[in-house]
């Protein structure tokens, strides 16, 4: 007979921990914020009321979770405060008992990446904190009792958090079997040897890769900015365009320079010709000469080369210059949309959590025979409509971020955590005449046009060059010999020395020269077009960022004040409803219109920093 209800327990039991391992898999997917009690009951396959038969809500089983997460925790206790047991030996058993723990639950380590990544804890926050605190106390006593230098217990503990942060980051990424099972016991002796007979500093020294694979990467704005600089391979072609034409220049600065060449020539005869005819001929002939030939005029093509590599050089610094800014500018507005996701997913977890609130006042109101149970059911539809709105936000924070990662150069799996907000220190637009006289002063990208168009300018010239003569100046020492066999010897061999001038004088080349010189007129002309163009264009930029980033400051300081008034108004509102004088419809409007007042709010100041970020770009700065 009692057969039968240890069955339903132990049954019951199964399901609880079915329930927490495929929440724990979601969490470890999206993150806590962004999972559903419905996502959860679809994964399952079972109905949502058997979901809340076992926990009451979706706190209720994060919470769960959590715990169940950090059993291993409580039951390594007993054995760490062993007086018995080595230090060593100690911090094998933590390492060890993480490592196994990861064994048995490969999802924890990711979903507690998920939770230090993601821009709120949510439930977590004061659990997470508690158990913090509590483990560090727990080490600190066992700590205390060991013979360490100053500072040694405290170094030890940030050891131990580097190393466990490392087991979960490499779980994570290359799967629990990448972990070396030998891994605790050696880390274990490092750190012992380290506080006891090491300087701390160098012990640090030595887990400070641990450290910095650990933690999450902080990136400020400017940062984020150098890295793309450094690893974006539009810049990075504009670098090796700009060398390629330094080079140029001394190519062409070559063929100013003296040419020199030497050659010699062997040969043989095999079967010697008619003497009759050719005269006699010893069997060996050797020939050799030294070469010298120097350009005195070519029509100014030389010159003109040379100026036209200076050219070359000059645009390709102008071309790596507007490529640097173009990606300095995509990456602040790219760093200014993820701050602008993150902070939407903060005011759809406030929303979230609001309408949860009225939802447990309503509740309570319900049992108290105040409210009714459409007024139940009518709430945590609005709790279910807001869910989904929130997960929508975290998503697009996290592509936010994937996308600023590829950006700069980052592997996708790299934790980065943004450090400045929209503090832009946005400038005033100032008068738009003077910017737009700016802008042509600064802009790199005009400049190269400028650039442009001066080398069809020296094209003409070139072109041109191959109606005139073309002289140079050579001078050559030669040597003959020949022999019958062998190298010849005196009186068998001679030198001789020649020097002149060089004159070339094209008469006719079918108009080809008269033809490249037009195309090279022609293409003078697209280039001036072409930057006529380009000075428009940079007007138009100049007067839609600078109308941008005006109207954007005036949006932002008229919305200033109105995130408070909309939070004061929920508080008054609040407390009328709780106390029967507004309805459940007047308390959802204002909750509404705050999560409306901070959105506005938030689009605003991320419309100020990228404005502004687009009025310095087309400014050139």
């Amino acid at each position: 007979m009692k057969s039968q209800p240890e069955h339903k327990l132990k049954k019951g039991d199964a399901t609880r921990q079915r329930i927490l391992e495929t929440a724990t898999a979601l969490m470890a997917e999206k993150g806590p914020d962004a999972v559903s009690m419905r996502e959860i009951s679809a994964k399952l396959k079972i109905t949502k009321p058997v979901l809340y038969y076992y926990f009451k809500d979706k706190d209720e089983l994060i919470k769960a979770a959590f715990v169940e997460g950090t059993k291993h925790i409580k039951d390594l206790q007993a054995d760490i405060t062993d007086p018995s047991m080595p230090l060593e030996k100690k911090l094998e058993k933590i390492f060890q008992n993480h490592l196994d723990f990861i064994g048995r639950y490969p999802n924890m380590p990711k979903c507690a990446l998920k939770i230090m990544a993601s821009p709120e804890h949510g439930v977590l926050a004061s659990m997470a904190m508690d158990l913090k605190q509590r483990n560090r106390r727990s080490l600190r006593a066992m700590l205390a009792k060991e013979a360490l230098p100053r500072q040694g217990a405290d170094n030890i503990v940030h050891m131990i958090s580097a190393v466990i942060t490392h087991f979960m980051v490499e779980a994570r990424e290359n799967g629990v079997a990448s972990l070396d099972k030998e891994l605790p016991g050696r880390l274990a002796s490092l750190i012992v040897a380290g506080a006891k007979h090491m300087k701390a500093a160098l012990a640090l020294l030595l887990l400070s890769p641990l450290l910095a694979y650990a933690a999450p990467r902080p990136l400020t704005l400017d940062g984020a900015v150098g890295a793309a600089l450094e690893n974006n391979a539009t810049v990075a072609t504009a670098e090796r365009s700009r060398l390629i034409y330094k080079e140029k220049v001394r190519e062409y600065w070559g063929t100013v320079m003296p040419q020199a060449s030497a050659s010699a020539l062997w040969s043989n005869y095999l079967d010697k010709p008619n003497p009759d005819i050719l005269g006699a001929k010893d069997a060996n002939t050797y020939t050799g000469s030294l070469d010298v030939s120097q350009v005195l005029w070519a029509g100014g093509k030389v010159s003109t080369g040379i100026k036209m590599a200076a050219i070359y050089s000059k645009a390709s610094e102008e071309q790596l210059k507007a490529a640097q800014k173009a990606v300095a500018r995509s990456v602040k507005q790219m760093y200014y949309s993820v701050l602008l996701a993150k902070a939407t997913a903060a005011v759809q977890k406030e929303s979230l959590d609001l309408a949860r609130q009225h939802l447990a006042t309503i509740e309570a109101q319900y049992r108290q025979g105040i409210a009714s149970d459409l007024a139940v059911l009518r709430q945590k539809v609005e709790v279910s409509n807001t869910e989904p709105t929130l997960t929508q936000a975290l998503n697009l924070y996290e592509v936010g971020l994937i996308e600023l990662k590829n950006l700069i150069g980052l592997d996708p799996e790299n934790e980065i955590a943004l450090t400045e907000g929209f503090d832009c220190g946005r400038r005033e637009p100032g008068d738009i005449a003077a910017l737009y006289a700016a802008a042509l002063a600064a802009r790199p990208d005009y400049r190269n046009l400028k650039y442009q168009r001066d080398l069809y300018r020296e094209m003409v010239t070139i072109e041109r060059a191959g109606h005139f003569p073309y002289l140079s100046a050579f001078a050559s020492r030669q040597f003959y010999g020949s022999r019958e066999r062998g190298f010849a010897q005196s009186p068998d061999r001679t030198w001789s020395t020649t020097a002149g001038l060089r004159l070339s004088l094209p008469l006719f080349s079918g108009g080809s020269v008269a033809s490249r010189t037009r195309q090279a007129r022609l293409q003078e002309g697209i280039a001036d077009t072409n930057l006529r163009e380009f000075e428009r264009r940079v007007k138009i930029e100049v007067k839609k960022a600078w109308l941008s980033s005006r109207e954007a400051g005036e949006r932002l300081a008229s919305q200033g004040t109105a995130v408070e008034q909309a939070r004061k108004a929920l508080s008054a509102t609040e407390v009328r409803f709780k106390n029967g004088l507004s309805g459940q419809l007047e308390l959802n409007d204002a909750a509404l219109a705050l999560n409306r007042a901070r959105t506005l709010y938030n689009q605003a100041q991320h419309d100020a920093c990228s404005a502004d970020a687009q009025l310095r770009w087309a400014l050139g700065e």
